[in-house]
């Protein structure tokens, strides 16, 4: 698949959106994924012929933003990349970013100070993170980070974090009763786990090469983030068996570090359980009408 991405984006006047999206949804080679993303998330324009000029001008957008955040929030922000990057060092992971504690807190304080509405969260930094493992340039880490922002806030306007995450309970109980029966009898803070999952969409949790092929799904199909959570889903189910036979601490563990996962197998039973939710949604209005 990597020689015909490739080939895609190695189109002399027009990269092929359509059949780049259509083939990204399966998954992108790891030698690909980087340009890939910066078409899927619109920070390379597909037209080649101003391909040069966009580019040049995102660079000079990026670098005229003179940050304004807060030596405080600086201080936090910086305190967590510090973790992220240790973190990501433990497993040995090597970033295209030559300074990615650098290039994370500049991305993060310019972000904050584009957005000033927004308010600074840790999850930030696992968010950006991602970006600065694949790019080697900080304005591509900036524009691809904001248009993963850009994509969860539009996602479903005006519906909250807490919301989401109350949706997602009431299909876990609905769902997979016996997992949650267990959660019940073992006290296990269910609800302190998915807020994590779903303000981070995972990048707290997953094993880096799980993300990204997660990633790379929902940045290939329409309103991608609104598969999240399906995919949390279906992670649950898959690993229903195994937590059932644990105990309230290590089922906190377990959720809060998930172990390496047949990805594809994940997404694929996540589009089954999101069309037999809607299905059963569409019967209930159809009986109620």
């Amino acid at each position: 698949m990597a020689s015909e991405i490739r080939q895609i984006l190695d189109a002399e006047t027009l990269v092929d959106l359509e059949k780049l999206k259509q083939l990204g949804r399966y998954g992108v080679p790891d030698e690909v994924r980087a340009d890939t993303w910066k078409y899927l998330l619109g920070i390379e324009t597909a037209d080649k012929a101003n391909e040069i000029t966009s580019r040049a001008q995102n660079t000079s957008r990026y670098q005229s933003t003179a940050s304004q955040t807060s030596n405080d929030t600086l201080k936090r922000i910086r305190g967590e990349v510090s973790r992220y990057i240790t973190k990501c060092r433990s497993q040995r992971l090597q970033f295209a970013s030559k300074d990615p504690s650098g290039v994370l807190e500049n991305v993060i304080s310019t972000y904050l100070t584009e957005r000033r509405n927004v308010e600074y969260a840790p999850q930030m930094v696992y968010l950006a993170g991602p970006f600065a493992f694949l790019m080697a340039s900080e304005a591509d880490v900036y524009y691809g980070f904001m248009s993963l922002m850009r994509m969860w806030e539009d996602g479903e306007e005006g519906v909250t974090v807490s919301a989401r995450v109350s949706e997602f309970c009431v299909l876990v109980r609905t769902l997979l009763p016996e997992l949650h029966n267990h959660f019940e009898e073992e006290e296990v803070d269910f609800k302190e786990c998915a807020n994590s999952w779903f303000s981070s969409l995972l990048a707290k949790e997953l094993p880096l090469e799980c993300l990204l092929r997660l990633w790379d799904t929902y940045f290939s199909i329409p309103n991608g983030l609104d598969m999240h959570v399906y995919v949390c889903l279906a992670m649950l189910s898959t690993l229903k068996d195994n937590l059932e036979e644990l105990e309230q601490s290590e089922i906190h563990g377990v959720l809060l570090r998930l172990p390496n996962i047949d990805m594809d197998n994940v997404i694929n039973q996540a589009f089954v359980i999101r069309d037999e939710v809607l299905a059963k949604r569409l019967s209930e209005i159809d009986t109620y009408n």
